[in-house]
């Protein structure tokens, strides 16, 4: 991308009237944060932490995985592979990675020569944000990424607390049950027996199903300055779309390990086959809930961050490009405008 492209944003710097032109691409508001009190510094350091503490943890969650959610033989152990929970925690992790790399570049080496054929010069072109060309589809896919990979963290929260722990397959401590959804369900924990049986398993469990979330909440109020999904139909079929597919991959780790991800996936837990019709359709519908539960947060940060006595977000009149550090680009499509 050009030098242009790649200096910080304005000081206020959300969107110009009446033209989307002038919008800042997704992959620049990933690396800016809408809140003035949140410097380019200081984001760079929150992404740092962020990314470090998900690293840190993805070892320790894979041994409480194997050690208490999935029976104890070779076969079954590859069923972590098949877990809702391992893509949420994936999806979140490479999600952090890439806007890490993107907000040190874009902060560090926003001004990269274009005509250096140097490998330094190269690699670091290349871990920059995109190069933002007119109705590129990157945009798009960028936003799907986002998108997906918050709604997936917390469908994964809500179906854990909302329908596992109750129906006894949460693997809380004390539990009777260690394996997978055939096995007979585990007894909730009390409070008591939730915290009184050593710190790993509860650690896990909270980093796993809460901390995520709040990981998810924090992106979206503090850490990026992306806009509501535009288009909102290609958003909401590409989520069901996905959820359908892990479906597929799903019944495809029942045929390679024996285990089902949930317990309600399983014939011989829940008995009657429209049961299990009915609990599919549920978890395809938790897609676009949770997306438009998702949308109404970013559309809240958005009013939250409005100037101007609620007009908008916005500089004052717009000064020439060559001034506002953004080269001028054709309007963008639909998809394109974040």
């Amino acid at each position: 991308m050009s030098s242009q492209e790649r200096r910080p944003l304005l000081e206020n710097r959300l969107p110009l009237p009446n033209s989307s032109a002038q919008d800042h691409p997704i992959f620049l508001r990933a690396c800016h944060s809408p809140w003035p009190f949140v410097s380019q510094t200081a984001l760079v350091y929150l992404r740092g932490v962020v990314f470090s503490y998900l690293t840190a943890l993805a070892g320790m969650l894979l041994w409480y995985k194997f050690k208490y959610e999935y029976p104890k033989d070779e076969k079954t152990s590859w069923a972590i592979l098949f877990g809702f929970a391992t893509f949420a925690y994936v999806l979140l992790w490479l999600y952090h990675l890439v806007t890490f790399v993107w907000s040190l570049t874009h902060l560090y080496y926003s001004d990269l020569d274009d005509h250096d054929r140097s490998w330094e010069s190269a690699v670091l072109k290349k871990l920059s944000p995109p190069h933002q060309t007119p109705y590129s589809r990157k945009r798009f896919y960028f936003s799907l990424f986002y998108t997906v990979t918050h709604v997936f963290v917390l469908i994964n929260s809500f179906i854990y607390w909302a329908i596992l722990v109750p129906q006894g397959y949460g693997h809380l401590p004390e539990g009777k049950g260690e394996g997978g959804g055939d096995e007979e369900p585990a007894s909730p924990s009390s409070a008591e027996e939730f915290f009184g049986n050593g710190w790993f398993q509860p650690f896990c469990i909270i980093n796993l199903y809460i901390v995520t979330v709040l990981i998810a909440f924090f992106e979206i109020f503090v850490l990026n300055s992306i806009r509501r999904q535009i288009p909102v139909p290609s958003h909401t079929f590409a989520i069901v779309l996905f959820l359908s597919a892990y479906l597929g991959w799903a019944a495809f780790g029942k045929l390679l390990t024996g285990v089902y991800p949930y317990f309600w996936m399983d014939p011989e837990v829940i008995k009657k086959t429209e049961y299990i019709a009915a609990y599919v359709t549920g978890f395809v519908g938790l897609g676009p809930t949770f997306f438009a539960f998702m949308y109404g947060l970013i559309g809240m940060r958005e009013n939250m961050t409005k100037k101007d006595g609620g007009k908008g977000s916005q500089a004052p009149p717009p000064q020439p490009q060559s001034q506002q550090g953004i080269s001028a680009t054709p309007t963008p499509g639909p998809e394109e405008s974040h």
